[in-house]
Order: structure tokens, then C-alpha cells, then sequence
């Protein structure tokens, strides 16, 4: 998916985010937010992704240029979760809570890797690198839950194929 300029605009005034704000919560330099929003330049497909990644982990949701109208609109939020990473074996995993039921998001070592094209050795770097990507995991892992893409165990594993195209 794709938005517009207006968009990006329209999404930060539902939530009186300042671009500044936008910035840190997408990991994308302020510079480059500015530019989009002014139409100087797309940003980079990742950065792209990770704005409307930050976005929809928010609560806004896009509509699309259908005929109607492109827009921005709050959604109803289902997905609750903790900021507390803990490790799962090589990778690591979080507590999220979806229509009142509690599951474990595992992301891998290797996703990790991949998404900032290095080797994190310790769990500590493994914990920062959730972090600095959250939108992005949280939209993911809520699309697995809306689609029952889950286990018995109430575990929602993240992998490649969870996250956008253009993440990597």
C-alpha cells in the first residue's frame, strides 16, 4: 500500500502528531517526512512503510482512492500489548492481548537481522531492535490475528512473509 502527501498529513491531524512525532515513532528522519508531505519526494519504499506502519499502529486507518475519495480515518483498535520484550529461544517475543484473548508474538533472530542488515548478538540488541520497529511488528502481528494465522498455543509467529513488502 501506498498514501498520498494529503494523507500522511491527514493521519498526523487525527492524532495531533507533529512531524517531529511522526519521526520518531517511524524511525524516518524529520527531513524526510517533510519532503513527502510537501511533495518534494517519495520517501525510500522502507521508510514509506514503516510511516504507515506507525500510522495503523496508532489507530488510523487509509482509505484508498476507489472513486470516493482517498482519506485517513481513526479504526476500531483490538490489538493491546506490552512493551516488554522477553527472549523465545534465539529471537525474542511479546505479550499482546487481541479481542480480550492473550497471545505471544515470536519474532525471529533472523527477521531481526534482515530487517536492519546486521547480526544482533544479544538479547539486549535484539529487545532495541523490536523497539525501534514496533509499528511495524504490531501491524503484523494484528493481521495474523485477524486472520486466525495462529497456533493452539496462542502463539503468532512473525516472520518474512508477515511483514510488508519493501520491510527488508
Amino acid at each position: 500500500m501506498t498514501i498520498s502527501a494529503a494523507q500522511c498529513r491527514a493521519a498526523r491531524a487525527l492524532l495531533d502528531w507533529t512531524q517531529d512525532q511522526l519521526s520518531e515513532n517511524a524511525q524516518v528522519a524529520r527531513a524526510t517526512i517533510a519532503d513527502f508531505e510537501r511533495n518534494i519526494r517519495m520517501p525510500m519504499r522502507q521508510n514509506l512503510v514503516a510511516i504507515i506502519a506507525s500510522f495503523e499502529a496508532a489507530g488510523v486507518e487509509f482509505i484508498p482512492e476507489d472513486g470516493g475519495g482517498a482519506g485517513a480515518r481513526f479504526r476500531k483498535v483490538e490489538l493491546e500489548f506490552s512493551n516488554a520484550v522477553t527472549p523465545d529461544g534465539d529471537g525474542v517475543s511479546l505479550s499482546v492481548r487481541f479481542r480480550g484473548a492473550d497471545y505471544r508474538a515470536a519474532i525471529s533472530r533472523e527477521v531481526l537481522d534482515d530487517l536492519d542488515r546486521t547480526g544482533y548478538r544479544t538479547f539486549s540488541d535484539r529487545a532495541l531492535a523490536v523497539q525501534n520497529h514496533l509499528p511495524l511488528f504490531l501491524r503484523a502481528i494484528e493481521e495474523k490475528l485477524v486472520r486466525g494465522d495462529v497456533g493452539r498455543t496462542r502463539r503468532v509467529v512473525i516472520d518474512h512473509a508477515a511483514l510488508p513488502d519493501g520491510a527488508f
